[in-house]
C-alpha cells in the first residue's frame, strides 16, 4: 500500500477525508483550525474557529460566527481569509486560502433554529465580541439570531506540508474547473 503522502491525489485525498470528517468529530484537529484575516489597518488577525462544514465538491469550508465580531469586520473589507491546521499524528501542515461569503438574518435563520439553546448563547452578547470590560461578569449572553452570521469560504488553494521521516514533501493544490496539484520545494 502507497503511503498517503507521496502522490498528489493521494495526498489531496487525504486532506479531503480529514476536512470532511472534522466538523463531527470533536477530537480533530481539523475541527479547530486557526483562521487569518486582515484588518483595515493592514495588521493580520489570526484566531481559532469552529469549522461546521467542509464540502470537496463546492470547494468550501464554513464556520459561524457573532456578525459584530472582528473577522466579520475585516471580511467586509477584503473577503480573502486563510486556514490553518497542524495534524501532529499526519506530521502534516495544511493551508487554505479561501474567499469568505458572508451571510446572516433570513439566510442563517434554519441553522439558528438547529442550534442548541447553549450554542445560541455565544451569538448576541451584550456587549458586541471584543468590547473592553472592567470585569467579566459584565458581560450578558443574550442569544439573538441576529447575530448569528455564516461565513461561507469557497476554497482557492489548499497547501500541504508533510514533515517525512525520509523526505518533506509540499504541494500546492488550485481550484479552477477541478483541483490541479503540483509539488513544491519544502
Amino acid at each position: 500500500m502507497t503511503d498517503w503522502y507521496t502522490g498528489l491525489d493521494t495526498t489531496l485525498d487525504h486532506v479531503w477525508r480529514l476536512l470532511s470528517r472534522a466538523p463531527v468529530d470533536r477530537r480533530s484537529p481539523l475541527r479547530t483550525p486557526v483562521m487569518a484575516t486582515v484588518g483595515a489597518d493592514g495588521v493580520p488577525n489570526a484566531r481559532v474557529v469552529v469549522l461546521r462544514a467542509a464540502a470537496r465538491s463546492a470547494g468550501i469550508l464554513e464556520v459561524y460566527t457573532d456578525k459584530r465580531s472582528k473577522k466579520v469586520n475585516d471580511l467586509e473589507i477584503s473577503a480573502f481569509a486563510t486556514f490553518c491546521v497542524w495534524v501532529p499524528k499526519a506530521d502534516l501542515q495544511i493551508r487554505i486560502k479561501t474567499i469568505a461569503n458572508i451571510l446572516s438574518g433570513s439566510e442563517v435563520l434554519p441553522l439558528w433554529q438547529s442550534l442548541s439553546e447553549p450554542a445560541r448563547r455565544v451569538y448576541g452578547g451584550v456587549p458586541a465580541p471584543g468590547v473592553l470590560l472592567a470585569h467579566p461578569s459584565e458581560f450578558g449572553a443574550r442569544p439573538d439570531p441576529a447575530a448569528l452570521a455564516l461565513l461561507r469560504c469557497v476554497i482557492s488553494e489548499i497547501e500541504t506540508l508533510h514533515l517525512g521521516a525520509d523526505l518533506h514533501r509540499r504541494a500546492r493544490f488550485s481550484r479552477n474547473d477541478d483541483w490541479q496539484g503540483s509539488w513544491c520545494a519544502p
